[in-house]
């Protein structure tokens, strides 16, 4: 099955990496299950996403998403599920993804409005233990005493830097990022969205792009800005996910203003032609 002939579902070659783009943030299940075998499933996840998405499913979703996991529907029985089933709101997908054995943990940045305080752990029927882990904002957790930087905290995100592959080393007292897992990289663009006197919109981009180009000064990673490390991870991702969710972002124009700052910063412009 092609996903670039697939309704909803835009296919973009960057380097050597693949970027699915859609509207609905659901269908990152469809391009999941289609790529499973090749991505070798399940994946973790680093989400950039105003919302943590993990809202409880209904116990019907999560009766035919237990179902799924072991049957192997058709793709066709697969999509109707998603799109017709799943939650219009696209906020019950991850901990859906979970039971399905397509999405092992989650790490998520930039959310304004998740209810997950750090860590919340899910127990699926088929796969064990899962965890979301809602990180923060890249340039905050890069910088001095960030999750990502404060070697003294070993107590308290030691958890975190194992799940994630965040390793330090004793031979130049740095964080290396060595992934433990496959993973993908997952834009929600409303993470990038702002609201100003009542109205939702795109953060402007001077803002973000000066945000995520100022140096860092790391003491114990080797990372020197915010965009630096998600070229990174864009770079040793098996796939990348973006979804417009326009709703979310004050409309279709301010998503568009989102995904053209997005696409400068992390994939010089080459996603949008």
């Amino acid at each position: 099955m092609t996903l670039r002939h697939r309704s909803n579902i835009n296919k973009k070659y960057v380097d050597d990496s693949e970027v699915y783009i859609y509207e609905d943030h659901r269908t990152i299940l469809n391009v999941l299950y289609v790529l499973k075998d090749k991505s070798q499933a399940p994946l973790d996840i680093f989400m950039f996403d105003d919302h943590d998405d993990a809202c409880h499913p209904s116990k019907d979703i999560l009766e035919v998403a237990q179902e799924f996991a072991i049957n192997n529907p058709s793709v066709e029985d697969f999509w109707s599920f998603v799109e017709f089933k799943l939650g219009g709101l696209d906020d019950d997908w991850v901990i859906t993804g979970m039971e399905l054995g397509l999405i092992n943990n989650v790490f998520l940045f930039h959310s304004s409005r998740s209810s997950i305080s750090f860590v919340e752990k899910y127990e699926t029927k088929h796969f064990g233990t899962k965890k979301i882990y809602n990180i923060g904002d890249v340039w905050d957790e890069l910088s001095h005493r960030g999750c990502l930087e404060d070697i003294v905290k070993i107590g308290e995100y030691g958890e975190l830097w194992n799940d994630m592959g965040w390793n330090y080393s004793k031979e130049d007292y740095r964080f290396h990022f060595e992934p433990k897992n496959n993973f993908i990289v997952d834009f929600d663009l409303d993470c990038f969205s702002t609201t100003i006197l009542d109205k939702l919109m795109a953060i402007p981009s001077e803002l973000l792009i000066e945000k995520f180009k100022e140096n860092l000064y790391p003491g114990h990673h080797c990372y020197y800005t915010s965009e630096s490390f998600v070229r990174d991870l864009i770079k040793k991702s098996e796939f990348i996910t973006m979804c417009f969710e326009n709703g979310c972002c004050g409309g279709i124009r301010e998503s568009y203003k989102i995904f053209e700052t997005v696409d400068y910063l992390f994939f010089d412009n080459k996603i949008g032609n």
